[in-house]
């Protein structure tokens, strides 16, 4: 019974590390595309930055129902954690044409879905930069670029979304990208 309790308490720690807060302001004129992609137990909390009165509230067709209430005053805060993948419209209830986004929830992303999915190269052939997408929360711990016989041309322990290639002669290569003790790797030609 004690090792499973053990078990329960880190797994509960390991999951609300995960867990990410994201704050958006929220006032007249703020527009009609307050929109985030988050992840499944994300935190939203909307920022009261006027002294209207305003509300946060789902419209039909939310993947989950909320509703803030009428809140006054700048400095104010509305917080909701979102659980349920699938997309969230909502707006101000009094004002509409100016005050709406959608909350895009999706599944958490882990390296395992890295390794799975792995990472996308553009344009492919390229002639000077190349352009890397990595899923969200994908933490990496390096770059590296190499040629066919083997010999690394490019590494970087930051990751750069976008590597200038220019140098390189043209031909083919090899982009080999390390998280958490695994690599993922991936062919592009310079042309």
């Amino acid at each position: 019974m004690k090792i499973k309790l053990l078990t329960l308490f880190f797994l509960g720690i390991t999951s609300l590390s995960a867990q990410t807060t994201h704050n958006l302001n929220w006032q007249i004129g703020i527009g009609t595309n307050v929109d985030l992609t988050i992840e499944v137990g994300d935190t939203v909390i909307w920022n009261w930055t006027d002294n209207a009165p305003h509300t946060v509230t789902s419209l039909p067709g939310s993947a989950e129902s909320f509703n803030s209430g009428s809140i006054t005053g700048n400095g104010s805060t509305y917080s909701r954690v979102f659980n349920i993948v699938g997309s969230n419209p909502y707006e101000c209830s009094f004002h509409p044409f100016s005050m709406a986004g959608t909350i895009t929830v999706q599944n958490t992303l882990s390296v395992n879905d890295f390794f799975k999915n792995g990472f996308s190269i553009s344009p492919n052939p390229v002639k000077t930069v190349i352009n890397l997408k990595m899923p969200l929360n994908v933490k990496i711990d390096e770059v590296k670029i190499y040629n066919l016989l083997g010999k690394e041309v490019y590494f970087n322990s930051i990751l750069e979304k976008q590597i200038n290639i220019s140098k390189l002669s043209n031909g083919i290569y090899l982009v080999k990208i390390s998280s958490e003790g695994k690599t993922k790797t991936k062919r592009f030609i310079k042309i």
